[in-house]
């Protein structure tokens, strides 16, 4: 099997264990509320992968939800880091484990976090024992202040072991959402 075979299999797979685990978590919920409820989005983010660069065994999908999430997995036998906002490592994928730097601006937002007590001399704490790791990165999100039907580009540095810089790259839609009470009118 060759690399892009492996790479349609685990989005094929992941994408319908993601659907079947939001379709039970969405639909008691969502067949007791009614369209024009308090509380219901005015919004919807969607974000998509336009690249995932030049990295040799790294595979990436976005996990859509209510924040768009980023997954990757990479079984490359170099080292891989994901670098935050910021250009400062935030990920690092080795040896079928992922681990997180605690000096990463993005490291408070990760679940890990909470409660863990940053070591001085300890910047790399394991977030996965497995070669995937999914998080909500805040590039993959708008701002408050942003027009509705707004479209824009996000980008993730990555470095494969020794080589240059990469990057994943992607798109983000802000799309509004006419609820059926407004459209009934129109």
């Amino acid at each position: 099997m060759n690399q892009n075979d492996s790479k349609l299999i685990f989005r094929k797979v992941f994408s319908g264990l993601l659907y079947a685990v939001l379709l039970t978590m969405t639909g008691a919920g969502m067949a007791h509320q009614a369209p024009d409820s308090e509380g219901a989005p005015d919004h919807i983010i969607q974000a998509a992968i336009v690249s995932e660069g030049d990295v040799d065994a790294l595979s990436a999908m976005v996990l859509d939800a209510p924040r768009p999430a980023l997954m990757v997995r990479y079984q490359g036998e170099e080292t891989l880091v994901v670098y935050d906002s910021d250009n400062n490592p935030f990920l690092r994928f080795e040896d079928n484990r992922v681990e997180a730097n605690t000096r990463s601006s993005h490291w408070p937002a990760l679940p890990q976090s909470k409660g863990y007590q940053v070591k001085e001399d300890e910047h790399w704490v394991q977030v996965s024992g497995s070669a995937s790791f999914g998080w909500v990165d805040p590039r993959l999100s708008v701002d408050e202040n942003t027009s509705h039907d707004t479209v824009k580009d996000w980008r993730i540095p990555v470095r494969q072991g020794e080589a240059g810089m990469d990057a994943i790259t992607g798109r983000l839609s802000w799309r509004s959402v006419t609820t059926q009470k407004e459209s009934a009118h129109d």
